[in-house]
């Protein structure tokens, strides 16, 4: 693994580059509140060998500089950002994958440069939150989320981890340490990922759809579905339905067990699908 850094715009972009150069590209966009080595860094002990694999730290989380401005957190404004990263990162086409948040940003940059990238990864993301789960307004959102932030302090480290452990089904030592890139210690844990940042975000989702994008989608998508919680299932069929209807080259596979963090629960399973169909292609 190397940590790289690199400034785009005036603005710290931190990502970790695995695996051979000489191998197919992957890019990997975590989810909100997380970063890059969170979310997939048990994942990617899995692919390493096979790909040339980037995980981004995205704006404001991570070792990534935030943006300063709430249009910049924007998933079109994201686009025109990350075509700048990208073309600096890797300078030639690559899978580009997301989780949650990360799953939206890659749906809308696909959206603009689709011809740039030679498929789509989709993990639990740009499916149904927020306008197919129809009880998820914009108040309930925002404030939800901006409640969870300030309370998301802690004294101990311990608290950090009983409070993480509750998002899989399969914790370990490699998840435990991932945890240290989205807390930071001041005295007192808390989020990496501030108020502004998550905030802005939430306003993104609202104003700019991700059913928005389907019909601009030119290329193969694979998308990862989580099984739980089983509330949200119509929103998933909902979702699929629409994806099916509007993209032409579709796979869809659900990971039987998995929460909204599949790559943690299930990550095996995550990483034979994903390797079999960019292989497949």
């Amino acid at each position: 693994m190397r940590n790289k850094v690199m400034m785009i715009e005036g603005k710290t972009v931190s990502y970790y580059v695995y695996g051979d150069e000489s191998q197919p590209a992957v890019i990997l966009l975590h989810g909100l509140a997380g970063s890059s080595l969170f979310s997939f860094f048990e994942l990617v002990q899995l692919l390493k060998e096979e790909f040339h694999l980037i995980l981004i730290d995205q704006p404001g989380h991570g070792k990534s500089t935030p943006f300063c401005q709430e249009e910049d957190y924007l998933f079109s404004s994201m686009a025109i950002w990350y075509d700048k990263v990208f073309e600096k990162v890797i300078g030639r086409p690559f899978y580009l994958a997301g989780h949650s948040w990360g799953a939206d940003v890659a749906l809308h940059y696909t959206r603009k440069f689709g011809w740039k990238i030679k498929g789509l990864i989709l993990l639990d993301g740009a499916i149904t939150y927020p306008h197919f789960q129809e009880e998820m307004t914009f108040d309930i959102s925002y404030n939800g989320w901006k409640e969870y932030v300030e309370k998301a302090e802690y004294s101990q480290w311990q608290d950090v981890i009983n409070e993480y452990q509750l998002y899989t089904t399969s914790w370990n030592q490699l998840k435990e340490e991932s945890l240290k890139t989205i807390i930071k210690n001041d005295g007192k844990y808390s989020l990496v990922a501030s108020e502004f940042t998550i905030l802005a975000i939430i306003k993104a989702f609202f104003k700019e759809p991700f059913y928005s994008a389907y019909r601009h989608i030119q290329l193969p998508v694979l998308l990862l579905l989580a099984e739980k919680p089983e509330e949200l299932e119509s929103a998933r069929q909902r979702g699929v339905a629409q994806m099916r209807k509007e993209i032409c080259d579709i796979s869809v596979t659900r990971i039987n067990g998995s929460g909204h963090m599949l790559q943690w629960d299930e990550p095996e399973k995550v990483a034979s699908i994903m390797r079999e169909w960019i292989m497949g292609m």
